[in-house]
């Protein structure tokens, strides 16, 4: 049963959707919401989801981001490659990219199969993690 007003103890816009959430196990119970908090959960319902997925398989891409790394995902609209538009570039150092060294990048279709391609391309022969010794053979998109 609807309530009046959104559930979300933050807000006092009126209510106009029931959606199901999760307290101890997946949509335990039901919370009307107005339209701007039920777009904000469905967000991050699919982030979460998202993180769920790709988390476990990316052990070489967390140990690269706690040493002094940091990600970017990019969109292309224009690219015709078959692996997807969606890239993933590593890079080393600090967030600024005028500074910082990319190291590799990956190609997927979805947000996962970027990660995990860039997850694969973050090994190089000897097992241990890039440093950035590709960097010249890795030019950023992103430095002008």
């Amino acid at each position: 049963m609807r309530q009046k007003f959104c559930q979300n103890e933050y807000c006092d816009a009126p209510s106009v959707k029931d959606v199901r959430v999760s307290v101890n196990r997946a949509s335990d119970e039901v919370r009307s919401l107005c339209a701007a908090c039920e777009e904000a959960y469905t967000i991050g319902v699919q982030h979460g989801t998202m993180l769920a997925q790709a988390k476990p398989a990316l052990t070489r891409l967390n140990r690269f981001l706690k040493k002094d790394g940091f990600v970017i995902l990019t969109f292309n609209l224009g690219d015709a490659s078959k692996h997807g538009p969606l890239e993933a570039w590593a890079y080393h150092g600090p967030l600024d990219l005028q500074v910082a060294a990319p190291v590799t990048f990956g190609v997927g279709a979805t947000i996962p199969e970027a990660l995990a391609a860039l997850e694969h391309q973050l090994k190089n022969p000897s097992g241990q993690v890039n440093s950035g010794a590709r960097e010249e053979r890795c030019p950023s998109p992103h430095k002008t």
